[in-house]
């Protein structure tokens, strides 16, 4: 808490919801395909450059996250320190098996249906406890997708530690992209 009694910690709910941002995400990835209409010097360095990928990646978070989303009452700091942790929850899960990924989108699905319902609920003026069931719901989705986000990106990682042996680089693991067999 603040000196104004305001919560600015990195998971207080008055910063962005970490489930809309990863729903954002993929609406980002979807947009991805548009990438060929940046000018020629961005495609290149982008290409070209690791660093500069993910310089643009946690830059794109932060557009996308934070300042669109009015609901925020914290510092910038807590802001940004927020749009780190989405990233890092990102490159964990793009680091994943379908198995894991795939189930992941189906819960942010309904998470975000979830929370279309209680923003209703609430406009409307529905029922409180509705609304709180919902919410608590939505919390321990959270949960769950934390936990199978961590749960496949270490999975995958043993997976690969155990293909590549010595020659494994974390670094590379989690920094890197690319599919072999594309």
């Amino acid at each position: 808490m603040d000196s104004s009694g305001t919560d600015t910690s990195l998971f207080s709910a008055n910063t962005f919801d970490t489930k809309t941002a990863l729903s954002g995400l993929y609406l980002w990835l979807l947009f991805g395909y548009l990438s060929t209409m940046v000018s020629c010097d961005l495609q290149r360095w982008m290409k070209d450059s690791l660093l500069f990928r993910h310089f643009v990646g946690i830059i794109a978070f932060f557009f996308l996250f934070t300042l669109t989303d009015t609901s925020n009452k914290v510092p910038i700091g807590a802001l940004w320190l927020k749009t780190f942790f989405i990233y890092g929850i990102f490159l964990m899960m793009v680091k994943s098996k379908w198995y894991f990924s795939v189930p992941v989108i189906g819960i942010l699905v309904l998470d975000q249906s979830l929370k279309a319902q209680s923003d209703f609920l609430d406009k409307t003026k529905g029922s409180k406890q509705t609304i709180e069931q919902i919410n608590n719901l939505r919390q321990t989705l959270n949960s769950v997708i934390i936990a199978m986000v961590v749960c496949g990106f270490f999975h995958y990682m043993f997976r690969q530690w155990n293909e590549f042996g010595d020659q494994f680089s974390f670094s590379t693991f989690l920094f890197s992209y690319g599919c072999s067999n594309l």
